[in-house]
């Protein structure tokens, strides 16, 4: 799976997601633009059956409790990406997939594809965010910002 790093490859092993710090900025630190290429198969392997899990979870609360509490936090969603529409952006916006991914299931890809956050001093970038999320032929791009950790 190849990172880069402003265009520089760089070990899948120095670069690491962690909940905590995700959409927080460190301030006085310079940011710097990544991108990860998944194989598409391996993705769809790996990542559509923990996403169609997601769906019946949130499907199943919606049931429950009687509201769409999830939906309500997006303006022009009325349903429930399906997998098919998160890999491209053609049914709904970038933004409002980033918004949905990055609520319900970033995590879950970050978790997979980097592992868990076990000793960060052999990371040199975190993720701070994810702007961009497509496939492009028969892979997954994802984009967005990491900052040094040092």
């Amino acid at each position: 799976m190849p990172i880069y790093i402003n265009s520089q490859k760089v070990n899948s092993h120095q670069i690491v997601y962690d909940e905590f710090y995700y959409e927080k900025y460190a301030e006085g630190k310079e940011t710097d633009q990544f991108m990860i290429s998944i194989e598409l198969n391996d993705f769809n392997e790996k990542m559509q059956p923990k996403y169609e899990a997601l769906l019946h979870e949130l499907i199943e609360d919606d049931l429950l409790t009687g509201e769409n509490f999830a939906l309500e936090l997006f303006k022009t969603l009325t349903v429930y990406p399906s997998y098919e529409n998160i890999l491209d952006d053609i049914t709904i916006s970038m933004k409002e997939k980033m918004g949905f991914l990055n609520t319900f299931f970033i995590s879950q890809i970050f978790n997979e594809y980097l592992g868990k956050v076990n000793n960060t001093e052999s990371k040199r970038w975190v993720i701070r965010e994810v702007l961009y999320f497509n496939k492009n032929d028969d892979h997954l791009i994802i984009k967005g910002n990491v900052q040094k950790v040092y």
